[in-house]
């Protein structure tokens, strides 16, 4: 029998690498991502692995729910909200991000009603299976602010960048830099870089968007933006490798 799972309940909730709310963010879960415990779970705080990407820390127990619904849809836009009514006038319940699993009951009048409650317009969802292209993902949160930690609209960091847009894609992906650079496509000559490629600096990566140019979420800057690829290599010493999915 495997450890117990909980599907996360809230809009989003920060990992830390100890049971502390000061503690080090270490990344981000998404509403409707599922758990496994791995220690701790005492009603306060759940020691936990995620089933997405296997990054493990700690979450606060209110945050994670008992019931697991099946995912059949995931956000598609890079934030949507869901309301109380399917009415755009009516209260808001939750603000959930790009990727945030989702599972649809029922669709009516252009709303979609989630089994954990809410109202979302169809416009800003799309089935399981739906794969768009990596850099149309990524330029979404062009203009973001980085994050340490993040995986959302509100802010997200490089690695989560190149995460969220390669998850989209049907790519299982890692959730470090560090590991990316290892697991990811096929190595690729830095002199032919081409749209899509990403690329690794050291503790860093981004995205190409065309032969010259990067996006990447960086702190150098403290947003997501667009540079070209020779300022990187001239801040970052250089670049370790390239890959091309």
């Amino acid at each position: 029998m495997g450890n117990k799972q909980y599907q996360v309940l809230a809009d989003s909730v920060v990992v830390t690498n100890t049971p502390d709310i000061i503690a080090e963010a270490t990344t981000e879960f998404l509403f409707g991502e599922q758990v496994e415990v791995i220690g701790r779970d005492d009603g306060e705080w759940v020691e936990c692995r995620s089933l997405v990407d296997g990054y493990e820390g700690f979450v606060p127990r209110g945050e994670l729910d008992d019931e697991i619904f099946p995912t059949t849809h995931r956000i598609s836009s890079l934030r949507g909200f869901a309301y109380t009514e399917a009415n755009y006038k009516s209260p808001p319940v939750r603000s959930l991000s790009f990727m945030s699993p989702l599972s649809v009951f029922m669709e009516e009048d252009g709303y979609a009603l989630l089994m954990q409650g809410g109202w979302i317009p169809t416009q800003h969802i799309k089935e399981i299976g739906d794969q768009p292209d990596p850099v149309d993902s990524a330029m979404q949160f062009l203009g973001t602010p980085y994050l340490w930690g993040g995986r959302t609209s509100i802010g997200l960091d490089c690695s989560a960048l190149v995460q969220l847009s390669l998850l989209a894609a049907g790519h299982d992906c890692p959730r470090d830099s560090k590991d990316q650079k290892d697991a990811i496509g096929q190595s690729v000559d830095p002199n032919e870089i081409q749209r899509g490629d990403l690329v690794f600096f050291e503790g860093h990566v981004g995205i190409m968007v065309n032969e010259n140019e990067i996006l990447n979420a960086t702190s150098r800057h403290m947003t997501t933006l667009i540079e070209p690829l020779e300022t990187l290599v001239d801040a970052y010493g250089g670049i370790e490798t390239v890959r091309r999915v």
